[in-house]
């Protein structure tokens, strides 16, 4: 995979896409009130009429060429009211309840409404006999029958039906195309890294030629009953979790209890008519298990498991993984495994335990033409994976949700929050010391010899100029933290999508090299938010609130003594028509850039529009290195770049103490 900018899209863009428009910035009188009263709010509004703009200036007209089919409407909207970024992500961070991870999931479904899409198709729904049992029972506990009788429905009956409705215009060419073609466009491969020029052209023009081939039949496919199907099997496996862990706290059952089998069986008995022992299921008691091979199913009810597991992605199935406790060990054998739904469901729950998570390509929570989730719930957990890992969607969810623990996330590509193609993907993690790094294996050969691509924390990439993107994120609600990405990360987008990270609280580290902490370039949206706590941000440049090319990135500090680092092109900046937004709300906080000349409120004017750059500081005794000084207003040498360092609540200096 290499970015690049195709010449068809520089021969037909149009120059006056970025304008001074009144649009309706608001979606309800709730959330005008709300944003009138908040200090970013009226900071926006301060420094805007500064300037001789006002907020709802700040839009994007999308009309120099017609949508493709698969722009999200959440996306479209906001391109419209980039502002509301801010809202949507306040908003989704409430989406998560602790252990109902179906509700963020419906949540992230919903929002993956492409535009102008007015219904959502549902899955398929089983008839009188694929409900019926046809399997022997070969446990002897009810609870366990029953589930498994639920299970069953799902993975013979409604994954694959709502799998031939996604896929049921598509003739096999085509089909073809997702696991070869397709899958090539989110790869990358190390050996790029010495290609020659024409090697490196060859695999661009191949790359293009994909993108466009795809773009002629995308439209046909419908993900949402796969998607709606994940996320029903979720909400009933949650709450079948939930009466096997009360039945065996009030030792009502007890694991060895609900393992036994019928005290005779007839000679040479084919298992495979039993439930439970079907091919490709098995159920695991309290001791240390290994489970080796590809599976559909697997429930196991304690002990410090192991798993080495594969996936044949020629013959895609569906696969639901319950672990109820213990200190486990899964490992990938091939790509597609371990909370992995290709084209159809792939479910992993780990209730306890101190896990480790060994991946290869699309897991840990991967959704590609499908439904993917990785549930872990208790425990310090380690992630390791490589491309379209850990939170990662495309034509799909890919979800990993993390309730509790210090966690390390660690990946190369394309993951820990990326959302590709009509894809969303999330890593929820709510409590916490965590460590995230994404980047250090597949060079960003057109750029730099020293440099790796990331497109990950929290990205949203499309395919420049065919399709757009979707939507990428990280929320983490609480603890010290440290983010570290290279080229393209922390918020950031590519064409047409959203990248986001709202971290609620924790003194946390953002280390980048580029386009990163709240950047956004070639008609697209980032935003960082971090909510509490001493932060640090280091980046070499086009970040910390940049917009490049019709796009608008946003970084937003709303409390704690912060430090900001950048070189270039960064602490709001505005490049080629686009929004560059820095708003640090309080604290006693310091500024450093290399070049003053593109930092710390810039506008640069290019395509007779210009660009808009607005840094502010509402509050505390702050230092500055650049353009800002504290208690001051100041505009720079562009076209619409200012910046204000006031104290919206100045302290009281009227009382004495007593």
């Amino acid at each position: 995979m290499i970015l690049s900018c195709p010449s068809i899209f520089l021969k037909t863009m149009k120059l006056c896409v970025f304008v001074i428009s009144l649009v309706c910035f608001s979606v309800s009188v709730f959330a005008q009130n709300k944003k009138a009263d908040s200090p970013e709010s009226i900071g926006l509004k301060n420094l805007t009429n500064y300037a001789g703009l006002k907020p709802d200036d700040i839009s994007f007209r999308g009309d120099y060429m017609d949508p493709d089919s698969m722009r999200l409407q959440n996306v479209a909207d906001l391109m419209k009211r980039p502002l509301d970024m801010i809202a949507y992500v306040d908003e989704l961070k409430k989406s998560h309840v602790s252990s109902q991870p179906e509700i963020l999931a419906s949540v992230l479904f919903q929002d993956l409404a492409k535009v102008g899409q007015r219904t959502r198709n549902k899955p398929y729904q089983p008839q009188g006999p694929e409900v019926q049992n046809t399997y022997n029972l070969y446990f002897n506990d009810q609870t366990l029958n029953q589930f498994l009788s639920q299970m069953v429905v799902y993975i013979d009956h409604i994954f694959p039906r709502s799998t031939e409705m996604m896929l049921a215009p598509l003739n096999d060419k085509q089909k073809k195309f997702l696991t070869n073609q397709f899958k090539e466009l989110v790869v990358t491969h190390e050996e790029e890294e010495f290609f020659s020029v024409e090697q490196s052209d060859s695999v661009e023009q191949a790359e293009d030629t994909a993108g466009a081939q795809f773009a002629q039949f995308a439209n046909m496919i419908d993900k949402d009953p796969v998607l709606q199907a994940g996320i029903d099997c979720l909400k009933k496996i949650i709450q079948e979790v939930k009466n096997f862990q009360t039945l065996l706290k009030s030792k009502e059952i007890s694991p060895a209890k609900i393992m036994q089998t019928p005290g005779f069986l007839p000679q040479n008995t084919d298992l495979s008519n039993y439930l439970g022992t079907q091919p490709g299921w098995t159920v695991g008691g309290p001791d240390n298990d290994y489970f080796s091979g590809d599976y559909k199913f697997i429930l196991d009810f304690g002990g410090d498991d192991v798993y080495d597991l594969s996936f044949d992605e020629s013959k895609p199935h569906p696969v639901i993984i319950i672990d109820l406790g213990g200190n486990d060990t899964y490992r990938s054998k091939s790509d597609f495994t371990l909370g992995s739904g290709c084209m159809s469901v792939g479910i992993l729950v780990d209730m306890a335990g101190n896990d480790t998570y060994e991946a290869k390509s699309f897991s840990l929570g991967s959704g590609y033409f499908g439904f993917g989730v990785l549930y872990d719930a208790q425990g310090d957990d380690r992630y390791d994976g490589d491309t379209h890992v850990e939170g990662a969607g495309s034509f799909g969810i890919g979800l990993l949700i993390d309730e509790e623990g210090r966690d390390i996330y660690n990946a190369s590509l394309n993951a820990q929050g990326f959302g590709f193609i009509e894809g969303y993907g999330l890593i929820q993690d709510s409590k916490g010391n965590d460590s995230y790094y994404a980047g250090g294996k597949y060079k960003d050969v057109l750029r730099y010899d020293d440099h790796y691509l990331s497109l990950s924390q929290g990205f949203g990439y499309g395919i420049r100029p065919w399709s757009s993107g979707g939507i990428g994120g990280i929320i983490d609600a609480e603890g010290n933290d440290s983010y570290y990405s290279d080229i393209f990360g922390q918020g950031s987008s590519y064409w047409w999508s959203l990248g986001y990270i709202c971290d609620q609280k924790g003194n946390d580290n953002y280390q980048s090299f580029q386009y990163a902490q709240g950047s956004a370039a070639h008609m697209s949206l980032g935003i960082l938010v971090d909510e509490t706590g001493q932060d640090v941000y280091f980046s070499k440049g086009v970040s910390q609130g940049c917009g490049h090319d019709f796009s608008a990135g946003i970084l937003l500090d709303r409390g704690g003594d912060d430090t900001y680092t950048a070189f270039d092109l960064s602490q709001a900046a505005g490049s080629a028509n686009g929004a560059g937004i820095l708003m640090d709300n309080s604290g006693n906080d310091r500024y450093f850039v290399h070049d003053k000349t593109n930092t710390q409120g810039y506008g640069n004017p290019r395509r007779e529009y210009g660009s808009i750059g607005l840094f502010m500081d509402l509050g505390g005794a702050d230092q500055y290195q650049g353009n800002g000084r504290d208690n001051y207003y100041w505009r720079t040498d562009s076209k619409w770049g200012a910046g204000m360092d006031i104290e919206l609540n100045p302290p009281d200096t009227t009382k004495k103490d007593k």
